[in-house]
């Protein structure tokens, strides 16, 4: 789905913008809604966006220059590294500098998307976060716009792991949780464990032995308070990471794999095959296609 098929009646583009790009995927289901849509902007001096509301979920970064920002009426000076969501309930004014050009990339979630696994990563309108790495914040979303406007049949699957990598880098010390009000505290400690040792985690049997519980236990506490298996999720996260590799490195298949605790590159790839509905040597190629050399050899640096 290109951009100029995207609900632009309901997505709001600022002016004063140039060499923008954008990318967009409908649901299948239903065409008039949609998933994502991402983008980015360079503003003009004269950039000055102001919004009482807006109904959709929309992680904003800025990679480059400067600007004010009100955000429900705190003030913040921007730089390389700020981010911020904007969405319902949320005012915003952003104003970019007069001296130092803004650059900056969004992603805006649809609904179906914002309300589940997005929100869980604990993104939500107002929040903030100041320290994060501009190289990789852009390194992520030209890869996240790249995958998106290549329009194949798995792209947006492949832009929302890459979605939820640059989550997991801009906010650092929240990683992969349950949802804000599961009761159960060993759902949220295990799916800490996860996202900090799933290279070495291997099975579910050694998920439960780090907690003194079985692994029939195990699942029935994440059937009822997460409803899908921990092994599902650790499977999830290896593959994530390993798609990211695939993406980012000219790391060897076989090095990937066995850095995820397979034992030879037949069971990896059968694995990522059956996430991604192709073979990682797919996701390699791929990537060779998208990227000029230039860019190829900066993010493998």
């Amino acid at each position: 789905m290109s951009f100029e098929q995207a609900p632009v009646d309901r997505i709001e583009i600022a002016s004063h913008v140039r060499n923008a790009r954008y990318a967009s995927s409908s649901i299948e289901e239903d065409p008039k809604k949609f998933l994502y849509i991402s983008g980015y902007e360079e503003c003009s001096p004269l950039y000055d966006l102001r919004r009482k509301t807006f109904p959709y979920l929309t992680l904003e970064m800025i990679v480059r220059g400067g600007g004010k920002l009100v955000l429900n009426g705190r003030k913040f000076d921007i730089h390389p590294g700020f981010c911020f969501c904007t969405g319902p309930r949320v005012s915003v004014h952003l104003q970019a500098s007069k001296t130092q050009p803004l650059n900056k990339y969004f992603i805006a979630f649809g609904h179906e998307i914002a309300s589940s696994d997005i929100r869980a990563s604990r993104l939500y309108p107002g929040f903030v976060y100041r320290d994060a790495n501009p190289a990789i914040l852009e390194k992520w979303n030209e890869l996240i716009l790249e995958e998106g406007i290549s329009q194949s049949a798995e792209s947006a699957k492949n832009v929302m792991s890459l979605v939820h990598v640059l989550v997991r880098k801009i906010t650092p010390s929240i990683g992969l949780r349950s949802k804000p009000q599961s009761p159960n505290a060993l759902v949220e400690r295990v799916l800490r464990e996860i996202e900090t040792n799933f290279r070495e985690l291997s099975a579910l049997q050694e998920i439960a032995d780090r907690f003194g519980v079985t692994s029939e236990h195990l699942c029935r506490v994440f059937k009822a308070n997460h409803k899908i298996s921990p092994y599902k999720i650790l499977s999830r996260r290896k593959m994530e990471h390993a798609y990211a590799q695939l993406k980012m490195s000219e790391t060897p298949i076989q090095e990937i794999a066995h850095s995820l605790g397979f034992t030879d590159a037949f069971h990896f790839s059968r694995a990522f095959k059956k996430q991604y509905g192709y073979p990682p040597s797919v996701a390699r190629h791929e990537i060779k296609d998208l990227l000029d050399p230039a860019f190829s050899r900066e993010i493998s640096s």
